[in-house]
């Protein structure tokens, strides 16, 4: 079910008082039950794998409880850990290492028609895996297991953070899920302004943004380099806005039930660094990252070797994660290579009491560390090698030529002052001082009209990982 979709207008106000009419244990069954339907309302026959997903972490996780040898827990975590990205690897990547198989074996000769698996990508699958893979590691490093399978179950399905985020540690939700929730606990007008602000995202800035952009990429050749430059502007808010207004909507269904949500954004392209950029964005996968493959490689505590190794290693995976396609590992290893270029400048750390640095400078570097990110995500949309070579070939191409997408530049420009003005971001603590019902009606009426003007609703771009 999309959020952008009359069904989900629809489903929203019917679970949430079906929700707050019950209480206790049927409460949580409720939760899961509509988590369920709000997944299978895409495709009902994936809805046994995520059950199955969720039942070998589970039964692992109790199994750690009563296991003291350490050979067997260790076991455990791996058969947690080979469950879970064996299920990712076969539905995501089977065809990817396939292909890839296949054109190593070509260089040398070899004609080898190797099977393919022709299946659809189940929805959501790289976020629960890794979710539900995180229970069982932290089950391991000493967290409680989950008795109740319910309660384990709601956790790795609840609908709002279900298909793309953002991904939930145990110690987070889980404990919102035993707690006896009253109405008092939920903020419907913090919810309602966060759904809203996530359609308008979506609908109003993301999809415009994208018929631009689509249209470029498709064929960069027929544009001029100043249009390309346009499109590659217009692709970096396009997905911003794209996955941080489902992010939004996320958060403030959360928050409409009485849980708190993690956020996943604080305005990446503020940054003025690589790290602080990941300290921005996708902030729920960066910090899942670290804690759960780049840490357990060492990080950065046995030398600058082996530090640059685990950071391009941890980086190249997790450009993996986002897509089978070798333009998103090498996303990953370009993040890596500009992470490691600004740890053996300096380490990765900005001194203690060091002087904040004057606007002119924290400007540049903000300016230079979203070009730099606007290059990544050049290889991040392009569909192949050929598109990012004949798109870097127009970038550097500023001869004369048809200047197209002006009204693109202005979009592209409102979204950079979203981002830039504390004014923008005040929007919310305005709203919530309306009486509730202006609040209400006015959040009730902009979300129908945002859906109902929206029918060929399109998937946020994050479904696709």
């Amino acid at each position: 079910m999309l959020f952008n979709s009359p069904a989900f207008a629809i489903f929203l106000p019917v679970m949430l008082l079906v929700y707050w009419s019950l209480r206790g244990r049927s409460r949580q069954w409720a939760l899961l039950a509509g988590s369920y339907l709000f997944y299978s309302w895409w495709d009902w026959r994936f809805t046994g794998l995520l059950v199955f997903s969720t039942a070998v972490d589970y039964f692992c996780g109790l199994a750690l409880t009563r296991q003291t040898a350490e050979r067997r827990r260790k076991g455990l975590v791996a058969l947690s850990v080979i469950v879970n990205l064996g299920v990712l690897a076969s539905f995501k990547y089977f065809n990817f290492f396939r292909d890839s198989t296949a054109a190593l074996l070509a260089l040398f000769g070899i004609t080898h028609h190797l099977p393919t698996l022709d299946v659809v990508l189940p929805m959501g699958i790289s976020f629960y895996t890794f979710q539900s893979m995180s229970y069982t590691i932290d089950v391991y490093r000493g967290m409680r297991a989950e008795r109740s399978f319910i309660a384990f179950a709601t956790y790795v399905t609840c609908f709002p953070q279900l298909v793309a985020g953002p991904i939930m540690r145990a110690e987070d939700l889980l404990p919102q899920l035993h707690k006896e929730q009253k109405l008092a606990d939920a903020d419907f007008s913090t919810g309602m302004f966060r759904i809203f602000r996530g359609l308008f995202k979506k609908i109003v800035i993301a999809d415009s943004l994208s018929i631009f952009v689509d249209m470029v990429f498709a064929d960069p050749g027929s544009f001029s380099g100043v249009s390309c430059w346009i499109a590659l502007y217009a692709y970096a808010f396009q997905i911003y806005m794209d996955f941080s207004g489902y992010t939004d909507v996320a958060i403030g269904a959360g928050w409409m039930l009485g849980l708190r949500m993690t956020e996943n954004f604080n305005l990446p392209y503020l940054a003025k660094s690589p790290s602080e950029f990941w300290h921005r964005w996708h902030i729920t996968l960066s910090t899942w990252l670290r804690d759960y493959l780049y840490i357990p490689l060492g990080g950065s505590r046995h030398g600058r070797r082996k530090t640059m190794r685990n950071l391009f290693l941890t980086m190249a995976l997790g450009g993996l994660w986002h897509g089978a396609a070798w333009t998103f590992v090498a996303w990953g290893v370009y993040h890596g290579t500009l992470l490691a270029v600004e740890r053996l400048i300096h380490g990765g750390r900005r001194p203690q009491n060091a002087p904040e640095d004057p606007f002119p400078l924290r400007a540049l570097k903000v300016i230079g560390m979203f070009h730099l990110t606007c290059l990544g995500w050049l290889l991040f949309r392009a569909q192949d090698w050929a598109t990012v070579q004949l798109m870097l070939t127009r970038l550097v191409d500023f001869s004369s030529g048809e200047i197209r997408g002006r009204r693109i530049v202005l979009i592209v420009a409102l979204c950079a002052a979203a981002h830039v003005l504390p004014a923008a971001r005040r929007l919310g603590e305005r709203f919530v001082r309306l009486p509730a019902f202006v609040q209400g009606s006015l959040a009730g009426v902009c979300m129908w009209m945002l859906i109902l003007l929206n029918p060929g609703a399109k998937a946020f771009i994050y479904f696709q990982f």
